[in-house]
């Protein structure tokens, strides 16, 4: 797509969600095709993407997010469920969580396949635990989690930022093979009805090398990586 500022419009169709109040169930909802406007720039909020970017350019020089394309859109199937994180889901997970512009919600994309324990030294050892991954974003008012983004083994979730206070964003891995070479996407999904807008990079990243950037990341948040 060549540098400058990216943009794709796309039509949101916005979904009636109806929720109980007191389920771990899977909501049903109907949809009602009310047509609103907006746009994503891989440009907007260009600081979000600097260490994944620096990270993947270390082996591909032509790795660059203004060079990834729009592929896909698809209805995302959320899950919501009455959550009250407590004390010790903070404690655990609190410096990999990312909040929303005025912190009445926050994105989770770690606790559903990681676990964190503290050892006699009081430093936070992670490992991984499932193949399965999701992303939720938990509404700090209400109590409510969300979950907005679902994949098995043919992805790894990497990083997950606001785009803005409707959308989130995810950096991360996928394969339609689940073999060792996995292309780089990042998806953007509306976090009310679950619409999903995936760009990849044009070419494929060894995952062996990909986990380094987890280990990095979550490091840099104070967190350990146990492999």
């Amino acid at each position: 797509m060549g540098s400058g500022m990216t943009k794709v419009a796309f039509v949101v169709l916005s979904m009636a969600v109806f929720l109980s109040a007191c389920t771990d169930s899977e909501t049903a909802g109907e949809t009602n095709t009310v047509v609103t406007q907006d746009t994503i720039s891989l440009q907007k909020n260009s600081d979000v993407y600097a260490t994944w970017d620096d990270f993947y350019k270390q082996d591909d020089a032509t790795f660059s997010i203004d060079s990834f394309m729009l592929t896909d859109t698809f209805p995302g199937k959320m899950l919501i469920q009455t959550f009250k994180p407590t004390d010790s889901f903070y404690n655990l997970f609190g410096s990999l969580l990312v909040y929303n512009s005025d912190s009445s919600a926050f994105i989770d994309c770690y606790s559903s396949s990681w676990i964190i324990e503290k050892d006699n030294k009081g430093v936070l050892n992670a490992r991984e635990a499932e193949v399965d991954q999701e992303v939720a974003v938990i509404n700090t008012k209400t109590n409510i989690r969300t979950r907005v983004f679902f994949c098995g083994p043919s992805c790894q979730v990497q990083k997950a930022f606001w785009y803005n206070d409707d959308i989130v964003g995810i950096m991360g891995l996928m394969t339609e093979y689940a073999d060792e070479f996995y292309t780089p996407t990042i998806w953007f999904v509306d976090i009310h009805n679950g619409l999903t807008i995936p760009y990849q990079h044009h070419s494929s990243v060894s995952l062996v090398h990909a986990d380094d950037f987890v280990k990095k990341y979550m490091e840099s948040k104070g967190v350990k990586v146990l492999y």
